[in-house]
């Protein structure tokens, strides 16, 4: 089924800055084996995602000049690798908060907020609300 899908992104450094990621775009949404599966491509990137929502945890794929598969469950730490015309970089993730609503029309509401460390580049803390409505 179609949906339309929004993503905020707010991402803290260390430092106290602050920016601000938005994203809007259409995908599709489909179920698997219990799990729910939303696919979309990012207009500006180009940049194809997957997300997965499954029981208490959520997945989230790109695929193209970024590849990562990052994994988010409350109170657990991810290793990841990020892959980038750089070169490949190792994300580690720690999920602080996940908040996973679905609706009955299967539209929902996800609140994922972790720690992020990227070796040597970067720490921070990002707080996402993805929005999928149908």
């Amino acid at each position: 089924m179609c949906v339309k899908i929004n993503i905020k992104t707010t991402q803290y450094d260390n430092n106290g800055n602050k920016d601000i990621i938005k994203i809007s775009s259409t995908g599709k949404l489909y179920e698997k084996n219990g799990d729910i599966y939303i696919l979309y491509k990012e207009e500006e990137t180009g940049i194809s995602n997957t997300i997965k929502v499954s029981d208490n945890q959520v997945s989230i794929k790109r695929f193209g000049n970024i590849n990562s598969n990052m994994v988010f469950k409350n109170g657990e730490k991810n290793i990841t690798k990020y892959r980038m015309q750089q070169g490949i970089f190792l994300i580690e993730t720690y999920t602080n908060n996940l908040h996973i609503n679905i609706y009955k029309n299967k539209s929902m509401k996800i609140y994922i907020d972790y720690n992020i460390k990227i070796k040597d580049i970067f720490e921070g803390r990002n707080e996402v609300d993805i929005e999928i409505n149908i």
